[in-house]
């Protein structure tokens, strides 16, 4: 049973352009979280996927950004399973 032993908690998901396409190369930060989490940010792989983890269960807001396609967020609940979210920019 995954995560059975532990607490911590993994958001993934896509962050998309406003045409639905996939974003290489974004920015994804963390926004709002039930507690510190550090401040940094990732950046999208070549098909717009990302990966955050060692997160407590609780409400997150996500958000992306580039420079040519803007930003966007969403908000996530994080419970017994980690979650799959997508970001869409601009929209």
């Amino acid at each position: 049973m995954a995560g059975a032993a532990g607490t911590s908690r993994v958001i993934s998901g896509t962050v998309l352009s406003a045409g639905g396409q996939p974003v290489a190369l974004a920015r994804v930060y963390v926004l709002a979280a039930p507690g510190p989490v550090p401040d940094v940010a990732l950046l999208t792989d070549a098909d717009g996927r990302f990966e955050i983890g060692t997160l407590q269960p609780g409400a997150y807001e996500i958000g992306a950004s580039t420079d040519g396609l803007g930003s966007g967020s969403v908000a996530v609940r994080l419970a017994r399973t980690d979650a799959r979210i997508q970001i869409k920019l601009g929209g």
